[in-house]
């Protein structure tokens, strides 16, 4: 052997050990925890049982960036200079230093890895002779956002991220899209806190000290104290302050909530939400090791607060009742120098807000002109309380035009009034809803039954009148001029839920409606969702129709039932299959179909859960020939859907649901929210509600064990009521946006945040955006989600959702107050009892009395027309029932689950006494 060939023998066996060493040296594995790391932070953090091998730190980024403000004496606040950089290595613990030289103070960190997760202490180290100001201490916490077109990696390796910024009770926890575990919480320990937040340039600050920021933001509010921290002279007490989290994993949200609690925080659960109306109290536990010192209130005046009970270890129970309309804080003192937020929001009463919002859009909103948008509903802005429409456009102008006159924003308000009219009818709100039809939609917005081709075909962006005209046309960015613009399946749904309230309207009220009859609006419900299905597939063959969820489009379910009872088998067996088609791509042909017009996106989950519902409790076609169709061919390779397949899709989009929505973090705009990727700016969208009728639903309908369901259900269906600018002339008429022209305004979404920009292109501060766009879209679900419910919660006992429950020797009384009065439900380990109604509704002065024993309920049906008719009433119970209505025995008929009985009534309300 050569002596050059045995040098580099020799050499390759020298650098064997050392990169074997250096590898390891980079990377720390305790228990199911791996951390690796380099000269300047961690780069690696997760539990490696995790199937997708997902890391929580983006690539690139590192986990121990602070931002720091200080200044000495009187001077100007200054950042350190220093960079981090890895000063020991021993065994399973890891410090970074970034001090230097002639710098004011070294900041330590330190970060220690066991087999229960990673412990993180901070430590500031004054290094001069003289006292220091903290200003800012923030930690800039990266993780792996969603993003990109890969849907593995869209919902498997990235992650949503919630967070509860609230003093001394403060955490965060992230998940990934697709809902499952492992799920990781970031939260303080004893002594240290969070008080501020703030999102820039795709970071995210947890700020345990703020004085400076909030020096210098001068906009918007916050509803907690900022504070500053001083350090002492080198060698003097107090010249080093310490902080300190931990960042641990969970396989559950219930193992979460033992992290929290464990982790010497508080577990807080709440019902029937964190948006409370005035008459009605809510109840919360607090879960927790710590004592709880005191609970005060912001407005001691107006709120009353009990505590109830220790029916379980460490869960300490209150009830609460709000008077003062607005946000509400009560400040929890815990643990004897530590101190959380539980943050309101009260509300007038539903039945108010839910009226209030239809007379503001039918007498506040629509335009009445001689121009092309004669009898449009468009939006409405509370900060300057004015009507904004195509020629008072506020900077909405080309494509962007589309936020006054079309789309989601413009399409929805019709199809909600004409939702609460099926509910409370009123002639005048009727005669401008049919205004709107006969002026603005047909033969504008919607093509007629005359026009070819592609009748009955609804135009999109920016609005009709540019669609319809090729000059006006050709001024707009679009890649698509040659085709008629009538393919955006997002538009379809909410005409089609519009013309079938109107046949709701016209069938049940005929005096009240006058442009068309029942018959002539369930054609052109059934002609619209029929041109739903073809049209954008025909014009632009990759438009997502089938694949993904449209808001709105559950009604073409309603559709269908309401054809079969009309006789209309043809028809209804043609939406039917179409529906069909979307089941099975939804169940079947794409592992995530959660995305809509972003890579991901909460605007799915009322189509998911729908379609999952449909699947379950439906018999789907067998035969191959049914499954054929040259368009959509290769998405049938399962001519056969089984009702266990669509099932499980159910629970794996229920979690889905719930990694874009707010669980545990007890705040009004966090708690059964909607968001994306996480909560910094825009929450309480229109999905709130949208979304959260499948968590209730579920409840309702599926879960063996549906407490947390109804809990979270209840919260999302409420949560969207603190959008509403409403008040008495005691509160000059509103919270957000005062005076008596904006009583019944509403906003489009809630920013988070103190003051930032939305994606609408207006900055906002904390507080609903102050236009209302989509908003109404979230009303418009009021309807199927409002439902009062007595059930025994294994934490809180017997509790009532959407009304205020008495408890009597014998039995209990409940007063509806859900803000429709149409559904009741009774639900405990041992029962699952329905009642629905068609029309009128429970009275609100009456309460709707239950036996003990839950085997007798009576309740008033009030009669909202005023006139002679019929109302169907449904039971959903194991037994037939026993029925009367003024003492008078009801025949009964089954239908599917429901025992049916057709009431009775006259001019009056009436007596219902139903035996179990």
């Amino acid at each position: 052997m050569s002596l050059l060939k045995s040098s580099l023998l020799f050499f390759l066996l020298f650098l064997i050990p050392f990169f074997t060493f250096s590898r390891q040296e980079n990377e720390i594995t305790a228990g199911n925890y791996q951390l690796n790391f380099n000269q300047r932070g961690i780069h690696l953090f997760k539990n490696t049982k995790d199937p997708n091998d997902a890391n929580l730190i983006p690539g690139g980024k590192l986990l121990g960036n602070l931002a720091i403000s200080y200044k000495i004496g009187n001077g100007e606040w200054l950042q350190p200079y220093g960079a981090s950089k890895l000063v020991e290595n021993n065994e399973n613990t890891i410090v970074y230093s970034d001090y230097e030289s002639g710098m004011p103070f070294e900041t330590r960190q330190t970060f220690s890895l066991n087999e229960n997760g990673l412990n993180w202490k901070i430590d500031i180290i004054n290094q001069m002779h003289f006292p220091v100001k903290i200003g800012d201490l923030a930690v800039n916490f990266p993780w792996r956002a969603p993003g990109g077109s890969n849907p593995d990696e869209i919902f498997e390796q990235n992650f949503t991220k919630h967070h509860y910024i609230s003093g001394d009770g403060s955490f965060l926890y992230f998940t990934k899209p697709n809902g499952e575990p492992p799920y990781y919480l970031f939260s303080v320990n004893p002594g240290t806190q969070l008080e501020y937040f703030k999102s820039e340039r795709g970071n995210y600050l947890a700020f345990i000290h703020s004085a400076k920021t909030k020096e210098e933001t001068k906009n918007g509010t916050w509803r907690q104290p900022q504070t500053s921290a001083q350090l002492a002279p080198k060698g003097e007490n107090g010249d080093t302050i310490s902080y300190s989290f931990n960042l641990n994993s969970a396989k559950s949200y219930d193992a979460l909530r033992e992290h929290i609690y464990a982790n010497d925080l508080i577990d807080v659960r709440v019902v029937p939400g964190m948006t409370i109306p005035a008459n009605q109290p809510a109840k919360f536990s607090l879960h927790t090791k710590t004592k709880i010192d005191s609970i005060t209130a912001e407005f001691p005046s107006e709120t009353k607060i009990s505590f109830l009970s220790e029916p379980k270890k460490d869960h300490f129970i209150y009830e609460v009742n709000f008077q003062k309309l607005g946000e509400n804080k009560l400040s929890i003192y815990f643990d004897k120098n530590r101190k959380t937020y539980l943050e309101f929001f009260v509300t007038e009463d539903l039945e108010t807000l839910v009226k209030k919002r239809s007379d503001f859009i039918t007498n506040k909103q629509q335009h009445k002109t001689e121009k092309w948008y004669d009898g449009l509903y468009s939006i409405y802005d509370m900060k300057n309380k004015q009507l904004r429409g195509p020629d008072n456009n506020d900077g909405y102008t080309g494509w962007w035009g589309y936020v006054l006159a079309s789309d989601d924003p413009a399409l929805c308000k019709a199809p909600y009034v004409a939702s609460k009219n099926s509910v409370y009818p009123d002639k005048k709100e009727i005669e401008s809803l049919e205004y709107y039809i006969e002026n603005f939609v047909w033969g504008g917005l919607q093509r007629t039954d005359k026009e070819e081709p592609y009748p009955y075909g609804i135009y999109g962006t920016p609005n009709w009148y540019v669609d319809r005209d090729p000059v006006l046309r050709a001024g707009v960015k679009n890649s698509n001029l040659d085709k008629m613009n009538i393919w955006r399946s997002y538009d379809y749904p909410h005409i089609v839920m519009l013309y079938y309230n109107m046949y709701l309207i016209a069938k049940m009220y005929p005096e009240m409606s006058t442009y068309a009859d029942s018959d002539e609006y369930l054609e052109r419900a059934y002609q619209t969702a029929k041109a739903y299905f073809n049209y954008p597939y025909e014009i632009l063959p990759w438009y997502e129709t089938y694949k993904w969820g449209c808001y709105n489009e559950l009604f073409i379910l309603d559709l269908i039932d309401v054809l079969k009872e009309e006789n209309r088998k043809k028809d209804a067996d043609y939406l039917e299959s179409e529906w069909q088609k979307k089941v099975k791509y939804f169940v079947y042909d794409d592992k995530y179909p959660f995305r809509s017009e972003y890579s991901t996106d909460r605007t799915a989950f009322e189509t998911s859960y729908a379609v999952a519902k449909y699947g379950t409790t439906h018999e789907m076609p067998t035969d191959e020939n049914l499954w054929f169709d040259k368009k959509l061919e290769k998405w049938y390779s399962h001519p056969k859907v089984e009702k266990e397949d669509s099932r499980a899709f159910m629970d794996k989009q229920l979690y889905a649901n719930l990694a874009c929505r707010g669980w545990l973090e007890t705040k009004y705009y966090l708690l059964g929210s909607d968001f994306t990727a996480s909560s910094d700016t825009h929450t309480l969208s229109y999905m709130a509600r949208m979304g959260g009728w499948g968590i209730l639903d579920y409840a309702l309908n599926f879960s063996e064990d549906p407490f947390d369901w109804l809990q979270l259900g209840y919260a999302s269906y409420l949560s969207s009521y603190a959008l509403m600018n409403t008040g008495t002339n005691e509160n000059n008429y509103g919270y957000w946006y005062p005076g008596e022209e904006n009583d019944g305004a509403l906003g489009w979404a809630f920013m988070s945040s103190q003051y930032e920009d939305t994606w609408i292109k207006k900055k906002t501060p904390r507080g609903p955006w102050f236009y209302d766009g989509e908003a109404d879209l979230g009303m418009g679900a009021i309807k199927r989600m409002a439902i009062t419910i007595l059930a025994k919660d294994p934490l809180f006992d017997w509790i009532a959702y959407g009304g205020k429950l008495n408890s009597n020797v014998d039995s209990f009384e409940v007063f509806a107050a859900d803000g429709i009065n149409q559904k009741f439900a009774i639900i405990n380990t041992e029962n699952n009892f329905r009642i629905e109604l068609d029309r009128d509704g429970f009275s609100s002065l009456e309460p709707i009395k239950v036996s003990k024993n839950l085997n007798l309920v009576d309740l008033i049906i009030e009669n909202r027309s005023s006139d002679t008719h019929s109302t169907q009433l449904k039971i959903k119970t194991e037994k037939e029932p026993v029925i009367t209505i003024d003492s008078k025995k009801i025949k009964l008929k089954k239908i599917n689950e429901y025992w049916v009985a057709a009431l009775p009534i006259s001019r009056s309300n009436h007596k219902v006494n139903i035996k179990i």
